[in-house]
């Protein structure tokens, strides 16, 4: 991991589109009840589309978005620096998130400590080798070697398409009647195979970030990729590659709806209407904040400074406060995880649920706000 302290010149509207989606995964991530929230918070349990099922796609399609920034930064570079500081990336976000993952083993083992069971054991038998850093690593790897590849627009819309296929197809000829059922499909196969039931999300035979669902999300990130390229055409002023962006988002809602009507809107399974729909209006959300850049700079910052400074540190933001959250889960006081007790000790007795709940999270994501001020003010990013 690398601290920097640069002050490179980078696009608003990509540092404020991260802070979105980090604010949105702090938001729902923080919720002291999840029985009483508001359903919009909550990830839908199956199929269906809530706020919460924003925030992941969300930091695939901005990364790669930032990736074809990347590229031209490193046009003169031979193809081993190339593929090497790829590659190194998206290992070292994978190996830290399987370092990350054994965090709750190593607490469960700290604070309910169990008799004659060892530490290393539990983790080799029920640590969990999946999750959403795993996934963007192997996401990052697989479409930026394909767009150092293709190198064309067209052939990389393509290419996102097929991949979508490919998923899709796979679903139906694995379970041709009930091809999304969440008590068989061919993801929930393959996670049987690697990792197994027992390394998958909370000890379930099926993980949300398993190997199959790779597939199409690397289809997210070439749409996030192609949404850079327009943005940053040189050939066009800004009006029209923000036209174009916007027509490229209309083309893919469309298609994302018209799909629906085949394969169910699934974030578990992110399948293909869900990424269609998501990479959609996410083009539309980037089109329109680079317009407001655009015609009212010194406004938009201001008025999104909040966000601004999320997206500016995006890796600390996505890792440091959710581990502090999930010791205060396990730290408790009076029989109680201590982050429930100040929520029902403050807020519940005020508003009642589910108001309480979410100026509870609105507060977590605010407290955070000073420190990304200060890693903004003297441009220390940390990165891989």
């Amino acid at each position: 991991m690398l601290i920097e302290l640069k002050n490179k010149r980078r696009l608003p509207a990509i540092d404020i589109f991260r802070g979105l989606a980090i604010a949105v995964m702090l938001l729902v991530n923080s919720l002291p009840n999840f029985e009483q929230a508001y359903p919009l918070l909550l990830h839908a349990p199956w199929a269906g589309l809530t706020l919460a099922d924003l925030a992941f796609p969300g930091f695939v399609f901005i990364m790669g978005t930032a990736g074809a920034l990347w590229f031209p930064k490193h046009e003169w570079d031979n193809s081993w620096d190339k593929f090497n500081t790829i590659f190194r990336r998206s290992a070292l976000l994978i190996l830290l998130g399987i370092v990350l993952n054994q965090l709750p083993i190593l607490l469960q083992h700290i604070f309910y400590p169990a008799a004659g069971v060892s530490l290393w054991t539990d983790i080799a038998e029920h640590g969990r080798l999946l999750g959403v850093l795993q996934r963007l690593g192997l996401v990052y790897f697989f479409g930026m070697i394909i767009t150092w590849w293709l190198r064309s627009e067209k052939l990389i819309a393509i290419m996102a398409l097929l991949l979508l296929v490919l998923s899709s197809t796979c679903f139906h000829l694995y379970d041709t009647t009930n091809p999304f059922s969440p008590d068989n499909n061919i993801s929930m196969l393959i996670d049987g195979l690697f990792p197994g039931a027992a390394h998958c999300y909370q000890g379930k035979a099926f993980d949300p970030e398993g190997l199959y669902g790779t597939i199409a999300a690397t289809a997210s990130f070439l749409w996030g990729m192609l949404a850079g390229k327009q943005l940053t055409l040189k050939s066009a002023p800004v009006f029209e590659r923000v036209l174009l962006l916007l027509v490229s988002g209309t083309v893919l809602l469309i298609m994302g709806g018209a799909w629906s009507y085949l394969d169910i809107i699934s974030k578990q399974l992110w399948t293909a209407p869900y990424v269609l729909l998501t990479s959609g209006g996410f083009m539309w959300l980037l089109g329109l904040l680079q317009v407001s850049c655009s015609l009212f700079p010194g406004f938009t910052e201001w008025l999104f400074t909040p966000f601004r400074l999320l997206g500016h540190n995006p890796l600390f933001m996505f890792v440091v406060p959710d581990r502090i959250l999930l010791f205060l889960w396990y730290l408790s006081v009076q029989g109680m995880p201590v982050y429930v007790w100040l929520w029902q000790n403050t807020l519940l007795g005020l508003l009642g649920a589910p108001l309480s709940i979410l100026f509870y999270a609105m507060l977590w994501v605010v407290l955070w706000l000073p420190i990304a001020n200060f890693l903004y003010k003297r441009q220390i990013i940390f990165k891989l």
